[in-house]
């Protein structure tokens, strides 16, 4: 399942991880080409539910089994998958 452009749209680390555990459920950031919009339905036929579509990074949010995240790598319009992880500031 490790494609040549598989590495180059995640961290090795990331990947190990999903891998290590296909059934374990992750929140994901999806950066894609064009506007983001277009590929809401790919992603769920992928298996991945769609949360929030970020039109100005060209980006969208995503949770569903790690499996299905590894399938997306392979996706030509994906740039990249990250972990999506909350960000706390100091007030």
């Amino acid at each position: 399942m490790c494609g040549g452009g598989e590495k180059l749209k995640a961290g090795a680390d990331f990947i190990e991880a999903l891998k290590a555990d296909p059934q374990a459920e992750v929140a994901v950031i999806v950066h894609v080409e064009g506007s983001p919009e277009q590929y809401t339905a790919e992603l769920t036929d992928l298996g991945l539910q769609v949360g929030r579509v970020f039109r100005l990074t060209r980006t969208v949010s995503a949770r569903g089994l790690a499996h299905s995240v590894l399938g997306l790598l392979q996706e030509p319009w994906v740039q990249k998958v990250e972990l999506d992880q909350t960000i706390t500031t100091m007030s």
